[in-house]
């Protein structure tokens, strides 16, 4: 055999062999691709079941964050009651006094005591501003909370139907997958009540669940609507303050310490009143949106 040939042979030998060895280890070494066993299907009654669960825990969160968020407007209102023994004092002093004689002069204004009371009210205890500033703060709060629980509910619902977590590149898709069905549902409605809470829209149903507040303390809705136009939550909290001094107006006549327990009697009344309220109205808005979820999940799971 001459060298060349003896070259050649053993260079195809050695290349024979490293693609064995490349063989045998694919064959007998390396993993192999064995399928993953697929998630039993779950029975809908039950995948259903399991999603309303999570519309019930969701529930209950928006009410503990609604409950939290009207207490928090009645320790506004407590926190300001120390004003009302100062109050009290200017509406019984010289001055008060002579601003109560004073509209029956000649030539002077006639709600000449009417505005010294309230002037004395914003002083001492609060302002219309403050007072809506508060109860805004309270209403839109409960708003914003029940959007961050809707979040981590349509991230809820979607693992349950896919049978595994998300992730963080999906969460914001589930998200606006369940707001979009839930959008067509409202588009597909015909009660503007529906319509309001599927929105969530924080000015509007913010409007909406201030004027029931409102009116459920006593003021008119025409009334309201008159003064829509014209910083509606100052217009509000004006009105509401105008029932407390319209009452303080009507004391003068009485001791200083009558006119303060009084007034400490009217705000816990406001207080009370007034934190039920936004309770009890921001808890219909869930009670709508909840409804809302559940048609979702009926239209989701087969």
């Amino acid at each position: 055999m001459s060298k060349t040939k003896f070259l050649i042979l053993s260079l195809c030998a050695i290349v024979g062999m490293t693609f064995g060895a490349i063989w045998a280890f694919n064959a007998l070494i390396s993993p192999k691709p064995y399928p993953t066993p697929a998630t039993p299907k779950r029975n809908p009654e039950e995948l259903k079941a399991a999603c309303q669960q999570h519309v019930r825990e969701a529930d209950r969160k928006a009410a503990e964050a609604i409950s939290k968020r009207s207490q928090t407007f009645a320790a506004f209102i407590e926190s300001n009651k120390t004003g009302a023994k100062p109050f009290s004092k200017d509406i019984v002093s010289f001055y008060g006094k002579w601003r109560a004689v004073k509209p029956y002069l000649p030539f002077t204004q006639e709600n000449g005591h009417k505005e010294y009371v309230e002037e004395k009210f914003a002083q001492h205890i609060f302002s219309k501003a403050d007072l809506a500033t508060a109860m805004r703060l309270a209403i839109e709060g409960s708003i914003k909370d029940i959007e961050s629980i809707e979040n981590e509910l349509a991230v809820a619902l979607r693992q349950e139907v896919l049978g595994r977590s998300l992730g963080p590149d999906e969460i914001p898709i589930a998200a606006e997958e369940f707001k979009k069905a839930i959008e067509q549902l409202i588009a597909a409605s015909q009660r503007d009540a529906a319509k309001t809470a599927g929105s969530l829209i924080v000015s509007e149903v913010a409007a909406q669940v201030a004027t029931q507040v409102m009116i459920r303390l006593g003021v008119s809705a025409g009334i309201l609507a008159t003064g829509a136009a014209n910083s509606w939550w100052s217009f509000g909290g004006a009105l509401v303050i105008g029932v407390i001094v319209d009452l303080a107006w009507g004391w003068i006549d009485d001791p200083e310490g009558d006119i303060e327990r009084e007034m400490i009697s009217a705000l816990d009344r406001l207080s009370s009143q007034a934190s039920t309220a936004i309770n009890d109205e921001m808890n219909k808005v869930v009670s709508q949106r909840s409804g809302l979820w559940t048609k979702t999940i009926e239209g989701i799971v087969p």
